[in-house]
């Protein structure tokens, strides 16, 4: 007998899910049934758990927000995948979908790949108003013309796979999010084979709650139906990049221990592991890692990390001699964006500065009123900060402070969290160093900010010694789960001299650089700072709760 997996996802649907999964188990008893809440505020979570407790054939998923119908399904197909089902079903969960046809879809399949509920073929129907069915049909119209499909229904959630088929498939190529993703994972099934199917069904508008597609949703389908249109025409390597076996990731999320993720960019031709990488100064911009996302909570990180004691050992080694010829523009740094918080923290008081470096900003802490200490892995930078800035900086890493040493009232870690190998667990040591009330200051990367959205792969930041690529939400929340509570954001402040900067360009590949920079030596600029600042870095202020 077939292992069949149903899957529904859920946000807001208190008043259909209970219902909704007595149906599914009597037209298809005994069957499992996968649901991903994107943490709902009606209660639908809490719904799930009773359920979930009560028949163990009921999985339920718990993500931290809102992270699109697309990823939701993407978690549903790898699922699948990994668990050694034959037949994965989805559909939605507020009744659209009526499980009574849940028996001819499994029937359907038995003899093809890939089968649809359709709304549009003969004996079909839709209990939309004229504008919602306008939309839909015009929808599907454009879809079948654009893309050659020959199914009357292809924006439907309604569907039937063979698991078979979808491990020949690189899930990881659709990119489409929201209700964008059933258009491009029916054009992705149907370039790999032509097993496809429809039946008729009776499309009901939601019997409870409201329907949640939105204006933005029907501009973003359009746009993603222009770009598989010209995908179709003219690239046969997005063609081959579909035929992909789908292998599930052996990476675990460091934040909710997932496995399952999807695939943001490949790792680049070259990975350079040697200490040089980790230096802050390095310029191997090009040269990243396999960057994957975390289809549970958001988290994008690089996949195949090294091991703790393997980052230690590397960190460990690290100098970095231009960093401290340039250490003048490390104090305007630290001292402008302290200046920018400075009424967020306490007048004065004990502070800690994890992953101190060279000490510069222990200087300028001292300099504003703090008795600051550090902790710093680099054996060469600590020296550095002790002999030549005369700070107090301990070589190591956080959990190498005696636990003796805490009730600090601020600690700092600046362009430092997205380099460790467990950020999460770095938060909660941060959080046991604090006193009641002590404030968590932090610099770290936004990949959600319009720069890096508008380079893609070409953001600089994408490189071996970045190991997580955090958003606001997902530090809201981690930071949230480990005793904190976020108090303020704001844009992060570098200063470089212009030599660095036009090195940085050059390393990038910016065309016409070596001419710049032969002008910069005739013209005595070189050593002047310059503030940098687009929004990609950003600086958190959290209160220990």
């Amino acid at each position: 007998m077939a292992r069949i997996l149903v899957f529904t996802a859920t946000y807001n649907e208190a008043d259909n899910i209970e219902s909704l999964v007595d149906e599914i188990n009597r037209y298809l008893p005994g069957q499992h049934i996968l649901i991903v809440d994107d943490s709902s505020p009606d209660g639908t979570g809490d719904i799930l758990d009773r359920l979930a407790d009560a028949n163990e054939k009921i999985h339920v998923v718990h993500r931290p927000r809102k992270l699109g119908l697309g990823t939701a399904h993407k978690l549903a197909m790898k699922y699948a995948v990994q668990n050694g089902f034959d037949i994965l079903v989805t559909m939605d969960a507020d009744f659209s979908h009526h499980p009574k046809y849940l028996p001819t879809l499994i029937e359907k399949i038995k003899d093809h790949d890939f089968v649809i509920g359709s709304r549009y073929m003969k004996g079909g129907g839709c209990g939309y108003g004229f504008v919602r069915n306008f939309i839909s049909r015009t929808a599907n119209i454009l879809a079948r013309s654009l893309l050659g499909l020959k199914l009357k229904e292809t924006t439907t959630s309604y569907r039937g796979f063979r698991v078979s088929e979808l491990k020949k498939l690189n899930i990881d190529s659709i990119h489409a999010e929201g209700y964008a993703f059933f258009v491009e994972s029916i054009f992705v099934v149907s370039l790999l084979t032509d097993k496809l199917a429809e039946f008729p069904i009776y499309f009901a508008d939601r019997r409870a709650g409201s329907s949640k597609i939105s204006k933005v949703e029907i501009l973003k389908g359009i746009t993603n139906l222009l770009r598989l249109f010209y995908l179709r025409l003219f690239s046969r390597a997005y063609r081959d990049s579909l035929k992909k076996d789908s292998k599930i990731s052996e990476s675990i999320c460091a934040n909710c221990q997932s496995i399952y993720n999807t695939e943001v960019y490949p790792a680049s031709v070259k990975q350079i592991q040697s200490n040089d990488v980790y230096q802050c100064t390095n310029f191997e911009h090009k040269s990243h890692g396999r960057i994957v996302q975390c289809l549970q909570c958001g988290l994008m990180y690089t996949e195949s990390r090294l091991s703790d004691v393997q980052l230690k050992e590397f960190y460990a080694d690290v100098e970095d001699p231009l960093y401290a010829r340039n250490i003048d523009a490390r104090y305007q740094t630290f001292r402008y964006n302290l200046n920018q918080i400075r009424g967020l923290l306490p007048v004065k008081g004990r502070l800690l500065d994890v992953g101190a470096y060279c000490g510069a900003f222990l200087k300028i802490a001292q300099e504003s009123g703090f008795e600051a200490m550090g902790i710093e892995p680099s054996k060469w930078a600590s020296r550095f900060a002790r002999e030549e800035l005369n700070q107090n900086v301990m070589q190591g890493a956080l959990k190498d402070i005696p636990a003796h040493i805490n009730g600090f009232d601020v600690i700092s870690l600046w362009d430092v969290l997205e380099h460790v190998h467990d950020p999460r667990e770095e938060l909660r040591l941060i959080s046991s160093k604090l006193s009641k009330g002590g404030i968590l200051v932090f610099s770290t990367l936004d990949v959600d900010n319009w720069f890096p959205r508008l380079l893609g792969e070409r953001w600089p930041w994408f490189m071996d010694m970045h190991l997580f690529y955090f958003n606001q939400e997902v530090l809201n929340h981690m930071l949230s789960q480990t005793g904190f509570e976020l108090i303020h954001i704001q844009s992060y402040s570098h200063f470089i001299t212009v030599d660095y900067f036009l090195s940085k360009l050059e390393s990038l590949g910016v065309w016409g650089i070596k001419y710049i920079k032969k002008i910069n030596r005739v013209i005595p600029l070189g050593k002047m700072n310059v503030k940098f600042r687009f929004g990609d870095i950003k600086m958190f202020v959290a209160r220990k709760i």
